[in-house]
């Protein structure tokens, strides 16, 4: 007799319950692991604790918030967001077409009107849900926006016409950007009735615009942002993304046409090519540059349009009719060294094809120092003095808007320039007088800049001399008409001093003429010393200029000593960099560096670059460490039971004696996860009492979007906006928003800001740069950094350096001279940290030569520290993810060993491979422990001052914990693992019972 159905079914089920319960515990095992693996990530994400604290005390408030309700602080970042803008944005042209009047009909054209960019693309991305659209903020200030033209780009035809890419997404293919402006030919579809304007006579789309004539407002956008530059060859729209794609020529066409008044909006910061602006064909009446807008910017570019707020915003960077011309552009997207191999895999390396790590790829900075308006105008003068060998070089047809130009509603007189020098305070001090003398109130900018002079050591000796520099700037109080004041601006003489690489190895002041002046913009300032040479438009000049603005000051002999040591520090300065040059590694008369000696025999060629053995060893050093010959340091002290607490050192000073024995109670492991662990955090220390923090993303305002956090309270403009205010107590005002923001969210360190400079204008990372100009760029910087860190926060001045580029970036070989490196891309985050007081940095993929920046002691010790005098501590950039493991990735050049004996003290990462790097390869060498021991006391020193202790006094403990999630799984598992064996247990007694009743029933 067969078995009963009843128990072949039961076998039948408990087998599948068996392997459906194995699979899933299984999965949950993998799961657990990974999860475990990237706890440090989890915990950030779910904003868990991993901690509880004991003996806190709520009175131990060191930093406070300046609000008393998250309403009452939204509500004044509003009103900050909308003055930045207000300050920032900059009227390029305007023929009488604005201020608009309340009441005015408009029609706004181009999809970008109802898609504007609000913040970069990628780790910068943050929310602008609550941002206004453009109708929205025109509609509050009294203009009517042609309801048919909008519904047409939100719901109708132009609907499917979106750019890429769009808000958050990072491209890496430069070709792929995708404009997709809508073609005129769709303006003729057809409109429903139910779509048309009570009263209107509409038959399609652009028969609307009779009606709403008064202005078309035209918005050109452009978006860029992390992991790709933009593209000034083919791709998909045309042939440059920073040129009218020919949709948007034929959009400009038609606004000629069909209105009287045609204003356009740049919504882009990359410098977009103006040849457009005066072109006949496309009738612009009136342009207002306003960046990246944030959450509340467009309420303040609606003020402007109608005149509520009058502009007083300068250019950070120099708007040419052709961006080409710049000579940074030659090669400016990097190449591959001639002997890569792809298949050497133990030579060469590309980490998820170079978006992550690698060493294949380089860049030179052949244009040196002539960058943005530093060659623009230099090129000029010596066109003008008939020197250089400059060339048919022809400024009027190349610059459109020189740095630091910006038009006003009203109209301004300077007088009563001065200018003296004081060596009690080693400093000039530069008076002007202005005067409002037109109808309404306004803000003006003084500008001073200085010539220092060319001469035949500077030729001799490799030094190059821009033709004017910024060295000084201030901005009036708002003036009523006929109201003036009088500006006063402190120039240190220390910054006519240029960089000597060669001979004295130091910062030099030439011997000879200088001169400062205070002009409307660097091409003002410029032909106001050529006025004072003697020059005039006869020779060339694009306008006379106004000797009466310039000053001359003669330096009789040359100084090598007096800016020679550190003001900050008092040790000496001198050439760190030499490894940044070919010339270190032998490979001479390949790359020839930009001068105004001969501008046509040295301008920058792409060459292609072998990299020698020489250069090979330093792009690998994963591993590579051995030791320190001859070393006789000593092991610290690690595991003491000393009963300190980081709470007994908030307001010590970083060289105070209990340091060392707070530091003596850590712990190997504990230094190790501090330093390999710092991915948007500070790692928990139980044995000192240090709690994690928060730290994350924030150029323009503090962002989690990067760790799945989405709360935000405010998103601000761009830092090109910022720095366009030139405005350094509103930008201390700004600063201190970000910080008020973070205290409420409970964040105490911020990724940012961003110090870059705008080598060109097709970086994919300028709108998180302030400028062109390093002094600019330092200057506002310095400013925002007082005003974070006065709610408690560090911020990390990133990127540092050389990180001008998006292209091949990760970690790219940066090939550049001392000077260079020292005056322009060193200079914001030098002001950063001696002005500013900025705590950390975060460094740069870049390469110094070969050398990754974390692993150049010149930088991040001799100059950092050395000569600068920061304390803080200094992050990698991203450096590896707690999945990498599982994909078998591996980053190579942010080696651990050689970026802490460099002067790096935490890798940003939430991977195992750097603690298990220095657990498993460097325990019980004495120089790394010693370096981990001075990282962590640089990290605990900055935490110890920061609001993550606000609570905390000397009594208070803290005690790890295990969070609820991590419960979960384990409870998850044991589960699932108790199902599994129930059910095998039922299906082995089921398969046993169908066996004994089988022969019985025979």
């Amino acid at each position: 007799m067969k078995p009963t159905g009843k128990k072949k079914g039961g076998t039948v089920l408990y087998g599948v319950l068996t392997g459906t319960f194995a699979v899933l515990f299984a999965g949950a095992c993998i799961g657990t692991n990974l999860a475990f693996a990237s706890s440090q990530a989890v915990n950030i994400a779910l904003q868990v604790s991993t901690y509880d604290t004991r003996d806190t005390d709520d009175t131990a408030v060191y930093y406070e918030s300046d609000f008393s309700s998250v309403e009452e602080l939204e509500a004044h970042d509003k009103e900050i967001a909308e003055q930045l803008t207000g300050e920032g944005a900059v009227l390029l042209k305007n023929n009488g077409a604005l201020p608009l009047s309340a009441g005015d009909k408009v029609s706004t054209l181009s999809h970008s009107s109802v898609d504007i960019v609000t913040c970069g693309t990628g780790s910068a991305d943050i929310d602008t849900s609550k941002a206004p659209t453009l109708k929205e903020a025109l509609e509050e200030v009294g203009l009517e926006v042609n309801p048919t033209l909008w519904d047409f780009y939100t719901t109708g035809a132009g609907k499917d016409y979106v750019r890429t890419p769009g808000k958050g997404v990072s491209l890496g293919d430069r070709a792929a950007w995708h404009i997709n402006e809508v073609p005129v030919s769709l303006y003729g579809t057809n409109v429903e009735a139910a779509d048309v304007a009570a009263g209107g006579e509409i038959s399609d789309v652009r028969s609307s615009f009779a009606e709403y004539g008064d202005a078309a407002i035209v918005t050109i956008s452009r978006v860029a942002g992390e992991g790709a530059d933009l593209e000034y060859g083919d791709y998909t729209d045309g042939n440059n993304v920073l040129a009218l794609t020919p949709e948007e020529q034929d959009m400009l066409k038609m606004a000629n046409e069909d209105f009287d008044k045609v204003i356009v909006l740049i919504n882009s910061t990359n410098a977009l090519e103006c040849d457009f602006i005066n072109d006949p064909a496309y009738g612009v009446d009136a342009v207002l540059w306003i960046g990246y807008t944030g959450t509340w910017g467009l309420n303040a570019v609606a003020d402007i349009l109608v005149g509520n707020v009058n502009p007083s915003g300068k250019l950070v960077d120099t708007y040419c009719y052709d961006n080409t011309t710049a000579p940074g552009l030659v090669g400016y997207y990097a190449q591959a060294y001639s002997n890569y191999d792809e298949a050497d895999t133990a030579t060469w390396y590309s980490v998820a094809n170079g978006g992550l790590d690698g060493n294949a790829y380089y860049i030179a900075y052949q244009e040196g120092i002539y960058v943005g308006y530093r060659y623009y105008e230099t090129r000029y003068e010596d066109v003008v003095m008939g020197q250089g060998n400059a060339g048919s070089y022809d400024y009027a047809s190349t610059v459109a808007y020189p740095f630091g130009y910006g038009l006003s509603y009203t109209t301004f007189a300077w007088s009563d320039f001065a200018a003296a020098y004081d060596a009690a305070s080693d400093s000039f001090q530069v008076n002007v007088t202005v005067t409002n003398t037109g109808s309404v109130a306004g803000k003006d900018v003084v500008q001073v800049y200085f010539q220092s002079p060319y001469t035949d050591y500077d030729k001799a000796n490799g030094i190059e001399k821009a033709s004017v520099e910024l060295c000084g700037f201030d901005k009036t109080e708002l003036l009523e008409p006929g109201a003036s004041e009088t500006v006063t601006i402190t120039v240190p003489r220390s910054e006519l001093a240029c960089y000597d690489a060669t001979t004295a190895k130091t910062y030099i002041l030439d011997a000879g003429d200088y001169y400062l002046t205070a002009g409307h913009d660097a091409h003002d300032a410029l032909n106001n010393i050529l006025a004072a040479k003697g020059y005039t438009a006869a020779n060339g000049m694009t306008s006379d200029g106004n000797a009466a603005m310039a000053w001359q000051y003669t330096n009789a002999a040359m100084d090598t000593t007096t800016y020679s040591v550190s003001e900050a520090t008092g040790n000496a300065i001198t050439n760190q960099f030499d490894n940044a040059s070919l010339d270190y590694y032998g490979v001479e008369d390949t790359m020839t560096v930009l001068s105004r000696s001969d501008w046509q025999g040295t301008w920058p060629q792409v060459f292609e670059l072998e990299a020698n053995d020489a250069i090979l060893a330093d792009l690998n050093i994963y591993q590579t460490y051995s030791g320190v010959e001859g070393s006789t340091t000593a092991m610290p002290t690690m595991g003491a039971d000393n009963g300190m607490t980081l709470g007994m050192m908030i307001g010590k000073e970083y060289d105070d004696p209990d340091w060392e024995l707070l530091l003596d109670q850590m712990t190997f492991a504990e230094m190790a996860e501090l330093i390999g662990k710092g991915y948007h955090n500070t790692a928990l220390v139980e044995s000192v009492s240090k709690p994690a923090t928060v730290d994350d993303n924030g150029p323009q305002g503090f962002t989690q979007t990067l760790t799945g956090i989405s709360t935000c309270h405010c998103a601000y403009s761009d830092e090109n906006i910022m720095a366009a205010t030139y405005n350094v107590d509103l930008m201390a005002e700004v600063g201190r928003c970000i910080g008020n923001d973070m205290l409420d969210l409970g964040a105490s360190g911020l990724y940012g800001p961003a110090m870059n400079l705008h080598r060109t204008a097709y970086s994919g990372r300028n709108f998180e740069y302030y400028s062109e100009d390093p002094f600019l760029s330092g200057k506002i910087a310095a400013s925002e950094i007082q005003g974070i860190q006065s709610k408690g926060v560090y911020v990390y001045i990133k990127h540092f350096a050389l990180n001008d580029t998006e292209s091949h970036c990760r970690c790219i070989s940066t090939w550049a001279n001392e000077q260079t490196i020292r005056e322009l891309y060193l200079e914001p985050f030098r002001k950063a940290v001696t002005e500013g007081g900025a705590k950390n940095v975060m460094n740069a993929f870049a390469r110094f030569g070969a050398t990754w920046s974390g692993a150049h002691q010149g930088l991040m010790t001799n100059v950092l520290r050395g000569e600068w005098g920061m304390d803080g501590f200094a992050l990698t950039d991203f450096s590896g993810n707690s999945a990498f493991a599982a994909y078998g990735i591996v980053m190579k050049s942010f080696d651990v060993a050689w970026g802490l004996l460099a002067g790096t003290d935490s890798w940003d990462s939430s991977a195992e491979q750097w603690t298990a790097d220095l657990l498993n390869l460097y325990q019980g060498d004495p120089d790394i422990t010693q370096a981990m021991r001075q990282a962590s006391h640089r990290i605990l020193y900055t935490v110890a001052n920061s609001n993550a202790m606000n609570g905390f006094t000397a009594d208070t403990h803290i005690v790890a914990v295990t969070p609820w999630w991590q419960i979960a799984l384990i409870a998850a598992d044991v589960l699932l693992a108790a199902l599994t064996v129930l059910f095998a247990v039922k299906l082995v007694l089921a398969i046993r019972r169908r066996k004994t009743s089988a022969p019985s029933a025979e």
